[in-house]
């Protein structure tokens, strides 16, 4: 499965690659068809087959209600979610105002005046409607419109963003707890263990079959074992905070139930990646920086339109100073004034507006690149991280077996007085820290493909946003 994920990313890189250099040499004439060279709702479509149920919602495999309804109560309740939903509704608004700027713009329009000239009076009035419309010759308004939908896409892409973060975000922190957990009942094992030791030492002691050395040094090893209890409670609160704000309420609300046969169920389970290069060209933060580029592409055009005459045509019908209640033709009016604005003493100020405009949008397109980069580089050390851990796993296993088997052989041979009793609790304080080296070996590959998932989330993301 690893073999064939590399094989897709050298695929990735080439794509992208070729991308980047389509990017360069279109960025005089940005064009949102041409520049979006993976579509988020093709790929979407393909992962919704059944095929690909599993990867979808992939942390279905590990079989866990608790963890599923605490995802579930994450997309519905997150704070940052809803607020995303809300910038996404103005983007939209935003994006409809500009449109309508294509159309004539103006309304009812009522007018009096009255003045005293020479101690002459004179009355004018005028009632009708008026209308402005801007002729978008040199295609400002149009610009302007793609840097709003730009804007929109964005905010849709936003949504997408945080829906990852926050259901990655929330595995991540439940698998934590439960590790945490585990190695707290470890501890506490271990605790029991050394304080029945003591007893029997103590006693021992009194027969004058042990020295006060062992008892001491029992006492020092329970301590120390006493000692990781206030900060593993410490860490798994703190835990559960950072799980609360993710499901948008606080750590007092819920309790969280121990698990302990998650990390033994469908740990080794690879993970169904079908097409890993799609799920990392239709990540979130790739077209973000995309949008953001064509955003910036369409100001830098509204800007230099800026620069050329702004033409318009002015309308009005209506009636001029009605009087009473009956109003004769003579009192129609209408008038069409076409005309053209050309700021020319502004044009060094304009000009220096499109100058900055043009390196904000080179800018984009940097930050583009290295977003396109730095996706890429996530993954691979995802996917080298994930295989790693699993190797890590293999080796600790292998240690904590040995561990075990001496700390047994140690009891039978304190017991027949072969060894010291200081040997025994040196042996049972390897398996100790073999155990829990062993947990700390499967919490760290279950974060590594968490991260995985993360890393090529442009797939399943998009099939949770509705």
């Amino acid at each position: 499965m690893h073999h064939k994920l590399r094989l897709s990313l050298c695929t990735t890189l080439v794509a992208l690659a070729i991308s980047s250099c389509a990017t360069t040499q279109e960025k005089n004439n940005m064009d949102v068809e041409q520049m979006n060279y993976f579509s988020g709702k093709t790929y979407a479509a393909e992962l919704t087959s059944q095929q690909q149920a599993t990867e979808n919602k992939w942390w279905l495999a590990y079989q866990s209600e608790q963890l599923n309804n605490l995802v579930a109560q994450g997309i519905s309740a997150n704070h940052n979610l809803r607020a995303a939903q809300n910038r996404y509704t103005a983007a939209l608004q935003q994006l409809g105002y500009e449109e309508a700027q294509h159309w004539p713009q103006g309304g009812v329009q009522l007018q009096a005046t009255r003045q005293s000239v020479q101690d002459q009076l004179s009355t004018n009035a005028q009632f009708g409607a008026s209308a402005l419309w801007k002729i978008d010759l040199f295609g400002r308004i149009s610009a302007l419109t793609d840097a709003a939908l730009a804007n929109n896409l964005q905010a849709q892409e936003q949504q997408i963003r945080l829906l990852t973060e926050v259901v990655s975000g929330i595995v991540r922190s439940y698998f934590e707890w439960q590790g945490k957990q585990l190695k707290l009942q470890i501890v506490q094992q271990q605790i029991a263990a050394l304080n029945e030791s003591i007893e029997v030492l103590e006693a021992r002691v009194e027969e004058g079959f042990a020295s006060n050395l062992d008892v001491n040094r029992t006492y020092a090893q329970l301590n120390q074992q006493k000692s990781l209890l206030p900060m593993i409670e410490s860490e798994m609160y703190q835990i559960k905070t950072t799980l609360a704000v993710l499901l948008g309420t606080t750590a007092d609300t819920f309790t969280l139930q121990t698990e302990q046969q998650i990390f033994s169920q469908n740990l080794l389970q690879p993970i169904a990646l079908a097409q890993p290069e799609k799920a990392i060209q239709a990540r979130s933060d790739i077209h973000i920086a995309l949008h953001r580029l064509t955003q910036q592409q369409a100001l830098k055009e509204a800007a230099d339109a800026a620069l050329y005459p702004d033409i318009s045509i002015s309308g009005f019908v209506g009636l001029l100073n009605p009087t009473g209640s009956s109003l004769s033709t003579s009192n129609d009016a209408w008038s069409v004034t076409p005309q053209i604005n050309w700021s020319i003493l502004s044009l060094p100020a304009l000009k220096a507006q499109a100058n900055a405009q043009d390196s904000l949008a080179q800018a984009a397109l940097a930050d583009y690149e290295n977003t396109v980069v730095s996706a890429v580089a996530e993954s691979q050390f995802a996917l080298v991280n994930m295989q790693k851990s699993k190797t890590l796993i293999e080796f600790a296993d292998k240690r904590l077996h040995h561990a075990q088997q001496a700390n047994m052989q140690a009891k039978a041979m304190y017991e027949e007085g072969q060894v010291p009793y200081l040997d025994l609790l040196a042996a049972r304080q390897d398996a100790l820290i073999a155990q829990q080296d062993a947990v700390d070996a499967k919490i760290s590959y279950t974060l590594a493909k968490i991260a995985t998932y993360k890393a090529f989330s442009g797939g399943w993301s998009r099939t949770l946003f509705q």
